[in-house]
């Protein structure tokens, strides 16, 4: 599922990152819902004007399993750029259904200081950001790597970013992990900024189904 940015079109999202063609090469179903003002309540509990996305998020899903039955449930992640971000990874502490998140433009900040983290078992986390993005500063995204790994997988979240080689990934674009963690990936874009960035839902598709299928096994 992808979650654009707020002020983003589902049309301008769609076109972006190229939508059918990762359905395509995947194998898997991708939905691009639309939020209220083409935006997401991202880290307000809802209330008042503020919506229950994590609700609209989480029923939105139980209506795709049951059109697709043989929908893998573990293998039910959520990708946002921007407030899309936030909203995935408050996804990943609040909502029992999803099973991986990636995130553009945005970093891990739990709602209230706390992750219940649902199911019980790790949401391995991709992040992707644009080496020039003047609103979410990448030194901000790489300090908030140790606390996701910590809240939502089952690294103890205190070794350091290293770089790591990823096949696949465009010149300009390096990736780093936690020395002690593979469940949680940064992958950093020179020359970006706040954008959707090429080929992101794909790199994180990629390594979220991996980390899943290791994890089972």
């Amino acid at each position: 599922m992808v979650l654009h940015g707020a002020g983003d079109s589902v049309e301008n999202m769609i076109s972006e990152i190229a939508v059918e063609t990762t359905a395509d090469q995947n194998g898997v179903v991708v939905a691009v819902p639309a939020g209220v003002d083409n935006g997401w309540n991202d880290e307000d509990p809802p209330g008042g004007d503020l919506a229950d996305d994590v609700g609209f998020i989480d029923a939105l899903v139980t209506e795709l399993k049951v059109a697709y039955p043989s929908l893998p449930s573990d293998k039910i992640f959520v990708h946002g750029f921007s407030n899309g971000g936030g909203l995935a990874t408050r996804l990943a502490c609040e909502s029992s259904q999803i099973r991986g998140v990636g995130v553009i433009g945005n970093y891990y900040m739990s709602v209230g200081g706390e992750c219940p983290r649902p199911t019980g078992e790790e949401i391995p986390g991709w992040f992707g950001a644009g080496v020039e993005d003047e609103l979410v500063l990448v030194e901000t995204v790489r300090e908030a790597m140790s606390d996701y790994a910590t809240d939502l997988t089952d690294c103890t979240g205190e070794g350091s970013l290293e770089t790591v080689e990823v096949a696949g990934m465009a010149d300009g674009v390096l990736c780093k992990q936690l020395s002690d963690c593979d469940a949680v990936r940064l992958c950093e874009y020179a020359d970006r900024g706040h954008e959707v960035l090429p080929g992101a839902v794909g790199a994180a598709w990629r390594f979220l189904s991996e980390a899943v299928d290791a994890n089972a096994n």
